[in-house]
């Protein structure tokens, strides 16, 4: 591949998807919660799956393969049309506040199609560090969540490359989490692969904000002062030099990570936790980020260091199929003397910390966020997590390779420049069974420091 700079993604066609519904399409307004208010200010949800050319994929095939993302594309949007509409809001001057919703108008999804035939799918697996022109891949760049008033909540870009082809979609994050977009890819994958029948209604989305907060306070009010200042419109784009990298580890490393921080952590007076997988994993990085790569003059300090972690609703008082936002940020504070990796059994004091607050995180607490949020709105900005420590996104959890749009399974996913900061951390599964990935931000300065960490690269697989 020519140099990021070099590379030119042509844009081929744009059209605006609708809803294709059967009946007539349902026009209706759904009130923003406390979990997609809060939202408003960061950046949208870019994701996006890597496929390659089958051998006998000529010209015409892909161009009939692309025609066939974008009519299932429509039919899968009448499943979740909220992804075709737009942001509204309606003000009450008597107390000074706005409701903000989904307006269900069918307004349309941008459909792009695009190409890249200077780039190869070996151009995005092979290099150490995500090439830039990635972000190229996908639509409505830069856009934060309340551009929704005026932009598009959805939109899909399908980019051809010399030997691939990758599909990339953009949805406002005020709108929906992982979970329910990972819910939709599912749909249009099969619709794409199998053609729409009957059986896609078993996949369809609850739309009732029933769960969320008792009738006296629905629709959630915030201040009019907030609407104001998110229509204003903000040119200074936050452009993040960051080094990006996939970090891959092994089932069996996983293990190792697992049985390493159980095991100190089973003479910490007092614990009696079982340590998971994906919580030993978070110790490791977040020791390695913070302590040993950030050169902290005094690490034995009695400062503290944050890591946020996203809190999953649904397991716990919020229907599987709710489409919305799902989910809570909840901080993990220990003292950087906690983190130090100089100390014995380090990773198992650490884990040991964030197991117990997970632990802890009952039905009557994360409520009582929701809650507390309404009284006392908070909208963090991306300036915000910069400052905040580091930030666990996604779920490796999320059926991602099981999504087939005709051309087999996928082989690799990536995201886009949304919500992209130094110390950002994307988690997915692997393409191997109990595998994971973990997409890193970081600067420069940082990256190296990480690269040259013999504990920590000894760790990936």
């Amino acid at each position: 591949m020519a140099n990021d700079d070099d590379v030119r993604v042509q844009v081929l066609s744009t059209s605006l998807v609708h809803a294709n519904n059967k009946t007539t399409p349902p026009s209706e307004r759904i009130p923003l919660t406390p979990c997609d208010l809060r939202l408003l200010l960061v950046g949208t949800i870019q994701k996006g799956l890597l496929f390659r050319k089958p051998a006998a994929a000529d010209t015409s095939a892909a161009a009939a393969f692309v025609d066939n993302l974008k009519s299932s594309f429509s039919a899968a949007l009448a499943s979740f049309y909220p992804f075709a509409g737009r942001l509204s809001a309606d003000e009450h001057p008597e107390d000074g506040t706005a409701a903000v919703y989904i307006d269900c108008n069918d307004a349309g999804a941008p459909f792009v199609h695009a190409s890249a035939a200077g780039v190869s799918v070996a151009d995005i697996l092979d290099p150490v560090y995500i090439p830039p022109v990635l972000w190229s891949f996908f639509p409505l760049n830069w856009l934060r969540n309340h551009h929704g008033f005026h932009h598009p909540l959805a939109a899909v870009q399908v980019t051809e490359l010399s030997d691939g082809i990758f599909v990339g979609w953009t949805i406002s994050h005020a709108v929906a989490d992982g979970a329910t977009i990972w819910k939709f890819v599912k749909l249009w994958s099969a619709l794409c692969r199998q053609g729409d029948d009957d059986s896609s209604s078993s996949t369809a989305a609850a739309f009732s904000r029933d769960w969320f907060i008792d009738e006296k306070h629905r629709p959630i009010k915030i201040p009019i002062t907030k609407i104001e200042e998110l229509e204003q419109e903000d040119d200074d784009k936050i452009v993040l030099k960051l080094k990006e990298r996939i970090l891959h580890f092994s089932r069996r490393k996983l293990e190792d990570l697992k049985s390493r921080a159980n095991a100190e952590a089973a003479d910490i007076a007092g614990f009696r936790g079982n340590i998971s997988s994906l919580q030993s994993l978070i110790s490791h990085l977040w020791r390695a980020v913070v302590i040993r790569n950030k050169n902290i003059p005094d690490p034995d300090s009695e400062e503290e260091a944050v890591f946020i972690v996203q809190v999953g609703l649904r397991s716990r008082f919020v229907p599987e199929d709710y489409f919305g936002n799902a989910v809570i940020p909840w901080p993990i504070v220990v003292k950087l003397k906690e983190l130090s990796g100089g100390r014995d059994k380090g990773l198992g004091r650490v884990a040991a910390e964030v197991n117990k607050v997970v632990a802890g995180l009952t039905v009557e607490k994360l409520k009582g966020a929701v809650e507390s949020w309404i009284e006392n709105p908070k909208m963090p900005t991306v300036r915000g997590f910069v400052a905040g420590g580091m930030v666990l996104s996604s779920s490796p959890r999320f059926d991602v390779y099981g999504n087939d749009f005709g051309w087999g399974k996928p082989v690799a996913v990536r995201s886009g420049s949304g919500n992209k900061f130094d110390g950002k951390l994307t988690v997915y599964p692997g393409v191997e069974n109990g595998s994971v990935d973990v997409e890193i931000c970081l600067s420069p300065e940082m990256a190296a420091r990480l690269e040259s960490d013999t504990e920590f690269m000894a760790a990936l697989e």
